[in-house]
């Protein structure tokens, strides 16, 4: 437990797996009083139960992100069992993989209400109360690299995750005044094999990785550590920025190489 962020309180949505998980854990092991957002119970409750085996104050609160009243009922309870509200980290997620004809009116809903739409709704329900507590705050949205660079059977993964990027930056504008400070960590492929039911398949992650820089997949405590800096004091002056996280993939595309003309004769370019 480092302590860093003792006193304050944070809500982490998605937090019973994935990137989610470990940026709920990072969270409570340097203080802070978190709340796990998912719809999940089972997973939900094993990690609030592991957090206060180890010391840390944790609660589980059962919500639907996709729905006002859900999201209102979490900060609601979050506020009464622990006093306030200081961090919203938006990690909630889901995939679905089909081409824009192939894809149903609730495939691309069920995305983007759970990757947009819910951010809407959390960021509305927490910044209402940081107004109204009057101490500031931090809202940390998670973005995607698929939210700067489009690619097939994803289309409502890399439109809610550009979306986020704009809502992110219109909430800055906002909620400035309130000294709330309103970020995007945007993740590139992450390592979540040991902490989600599903995750890339070997040849996705293989080409994936061929594209990064750094030639690896990102760990989950790299992201996490990211979201800790966006949410601490070293950060105060940082808003309306996605911050991508990524080993460099977002910066261009390795595989186009080569010479960009198949010869250069200086004389010809000359101005006559």
């Amino acid at each position: 437990m480092s302590g860093e962020f003792d006193g304050k309180i944070a809500i982490v949505t998605g937090a019973a797996s994935g990137i989610c998980r470990v940026t709920l854990m990072s969270f409570v092991r340097a203080g802070a009083r978190s709340v796990i957002a998912d719809i999940n119970q089972e997973w939900g409750e094993q990690v609030a139960t592991q957090l206060r085996s180890e010391g840390g104050e944790a609660m589980f609160i059962r919500t639907d992100v996709t729905d006002s009243a859900s999201v209102n009922r979490l900060v609601e309870q979050t506020v009464a069992a622990y006093g306030g509200l200081d961090i919203l980290v938006n990690c909630a997620g889901v995939g679905v993989h089909k081409t824009v004809v192939e894809m149903s009116d609730d495939e691309w809903d069920f995305q983007v209400d759970t990757q947009f739409r819910a951010v809407f709704l959390t960021c509305r329900a927490a910044g209402r109360q940081m107004i109204t507590q009057g101490r500031g705050g931090r809202i940390i949205n998670f973005g995607s690299t698929a939210g700067a660079v489009a690619r097939v059977r994803a289309a409502p993964h890399c439109a809610s995750k550009a979306a986020v990027v704009q809502l992110t930056k219109v909430l800055a504008l906002e909620l400035g005044p309130h000294k709330i400070t309103v970020n995007v960590v945007a993740p590139g492929l992450t390592d979540i094999r040991k902490l989600s039911k599903s995750y890339p398949t070997p040849e996705y992650t293989e080409r994936f990785i061929r594209e990064v820089p750094l030639g690896r997949l990102a760990d989950p405590q790299e992201i996490a550590d990211t979201v800790l800096f966006v949410a601490s004091e070293r950060a105060r002056f940082l808003t309306g920025q996605a911050i991508y996280v990524d080993g460099g993939y977002s910066a261009g595309k390795i595989s186009i190489d080569g010479p960009h003309v198949t010869a250069y004769d200086p004389t010809s370019s000359r101005r006559k």
